[in-house]
C-alpha cells in the first residue's frame, strides 16, 4: 500500500477531512466498509504517512481574533540565517498558523490571526521586520475565510 491509495483509502480519507471526530464506528456506517478494515485502513494510513495527524478547525473570529491576513515575505539571501531555518523561526510565533516557503516574486508565504491592527502591526513590525533574513514584507488582509 506504500504510495498506493485505493478506493476506500480515499473515501476514508475525503470523509476524515470533512469528519475527523467521527468515530470508527461512524464512519463503517456512513461509508458501508467493515470497522475492522476502516481501524486497519487507518492505521496503514497513518503509519505510512498519509494522515499526519489530526487536528481541528477553529473559529479564530470566536476565539477572539477578528484579523486574518497573509503576509508575503522577501527573503534576504545575503543573510546568514538559511529560508528553511527563518521559516521555523516564523512558524513558532504565537500569532503564525501556517509559514511556507513559496516559488515566485515573493519567497515566504505566513498565515497571521490577531485580535486587531495594533496586534498585527506588532507582529509584522516587532517581530518579522526584526528578524535576520527578512528584506521586505507585504501584508495581504483576509476579508473572509472560506476554507
Amino acid at each position: 500500500m506504500q504510495g498506493k491509495l485505493d478506493a476506500k483509502d480515499l473515501l476514508i480519507l475525503n470523509h476524515l477531512k470533512e469528519n475527523g471526530r467521527d468515530k470508527i464506528s461512524e464512519i463503517s456506517s456512513k461509508l458501508d466498509i467493515p470497522r475492522a478494515t476502516v481501524f486497519e485502513r487507518m492505521e496503514k494510513l497513518r503509519k505510512e504517512g498519509f494522515i499526519k495527524r489530526y487536528t481541528l478547525d477553529m473559529d479564530y473570529d470566536k476565539l477572539g481574533y477578528s484579523i486574518m491576513s497573509y503576509i508575503l515575505i522577501e527573503f534576504d539571501f545575503r543573510s546568514p540565517v538559511n529560508q528553511r531555518e527563518l521559516v521555523e523561526q516564523i512558524a513558532k510565533l504565537d500569532n503564525v498558523l501556517s509559514a511556507s516557503i513559496i516559488a515566485g516574486n515573493w519567497d515566504i508565504i505566513v498565515l497571521a490571526v490577531a485580535r486587531n491592527m495594533k496586534e498585527l502591526s506588532e507582529l509584522v513590525l516587532d517581530n518579522l521586520k526584526g528578524m535576520k533574513g527578512i528584506s521586505k514584507t507585504l501584508s495581504v488582509p483576509v476579508f473572509e475565510h472560506i476554507k
